[in-house]
């Protein structure tokens, strides 16, 4: 069976990579049967997180189509797109990009190249799942070109109750369902149904008086924080947070979540390294963030990227939430 997967991935973000990886596992359980390969459309080749001999990965058409050095990279993309979609049993689509009207990524509307796309899909007349999306559409005039992105689909898994009411409202059926990386450790399935939030904090309101009754002292505390979401005074409460458990005798590790090469600001790694200091580290990529939790090596995790409160629940690991967003409150109430 050929499974093609257009992706978010290839931008060194750990949660985009181990979405795709837990996908790929659960649809090998569904088919389990067949022999599977699978190609996965992506922004980068170079550095795959997740690898395994039945994925080939392939960049997607267009990419930056407007720069002349990408001429030849984009011809040869665009025959590459077309040959993969021949090539495909099965289509899935996935990830929160493909359904934003207000994102300007190559084109003007995004939602006109998904529907160019789907367009070719049906020309060949091929099976399209969406897996694991969230709709964000401000322009309601764009709800005709949702609708033809979406109508006649194999499946269609969403990821929060706002995506699936706006499907409902176009007279598209959909499926709510967790985020894949909930089932990161097979083994714990269960622990989706215990609770290891330790207190929840709103980070525009954040303090250290909130945190004073912690125990921290020999603890290993990590700090997954991301740039823009502590608003007022962010960098001077970041040094307090650190200064404090630094007095409380905890030991600290910075722990970026995505190491974006060209968008700057979503660069955890870039954002964080300016706090290290003395008896302070920093992880510096993505395999060794990750292992970071899946062995276990932290007793508390300040949690403010959303899959930092995921794998500190599947694996185990006391945390305490910084809320940022709706997205991070949905996943609290799944908790």
């Amino acid at each position: 069976m050929n499974i093609s997967i257009f992706a978010s991935i290839g931008c060194q973000n750990l949660w985009d990579e181990l979405i795709l990886k837990n996908e790929i596992k659960e649809i090998e359980k569904i088919y389990k049967n067949k022999k599977i390969n699978f190609r996965v459309f992506t922004y980068e080749k170079k550095d795959t997180f997740f690898q395994k001999e039945n994925i080939k990965y392939l960049e997607y058409f267009p990419i930056e189509i407007k720069k002349i050095k990408n001429i030849k990279k984009n011809i040869y993309n665009f025959f590459s797109f077309f040959q993969t979609v021949l090539w495909s049993d099965l289509i899935i689509i996935w990830w929160w990009w493909v359904i934003f009207d207000n994102e300007i990524k190559w084109v003007k509307n995004p939602l006109r190249l998904w529907s160019i796309r789907r367009k070719v899909f049906n020309l060949f007349s091929k099976r399209v799942m969406f897996y694991w999306i969230w709709i964000d559409i401000k322009n309601k005039n764009n709800l005709w070109l949702l609708k033809n992105i979406f109508k006649n689909s194999f499946k269609i898994y969403v990821r929060d109750t706002y995506s699936k009411n706006l499907l409902k409202q176009i007279n598209i059926k959909s499926k709510l369902i967790l985020d894949p990386v909930f089932y990161d450790n097979i083994n714990n399935k269960k622990q989706i149904n215990n609770n290891y939030l330790i207190k929840s904090i709103d980070s525009k309101t954040f303090k250290i008086d909130l945190i004073k009754t912690i125990d921290f002292k020999w603890k290993r505390v990590w700090l997954a924080l991301r740039k823009g979401f502590m608003w007022k005074w962010e960098k001077k409460k970041i040094k307090d947070l650190i200064n404090f458990l630094l007095k409380k005798q905890a030991n600290i590790i910075l722990m970026p979540h995505s190491f974006h090469k060209t968008n700057i600001n979503s660069n955890d790694y870039l954002f964080l390294k300016q706090f290290i200091k003395k008896d302070i580290k920093i992880t510096t990529n993505l395999k060794e963030t990750y292992q970071i939790y899946k062995n276990k090596y932290i007793d508390i995790c300040f949690s403010q990227r959303l899959h930092s409160i995921i794998l500190s629940q599947v694996y185990k690991i006391d945390f305490i939430w910084l809320s940022y967003s709706k997205k991070t409150k949905e996943i609290l109430k799944k908790l």
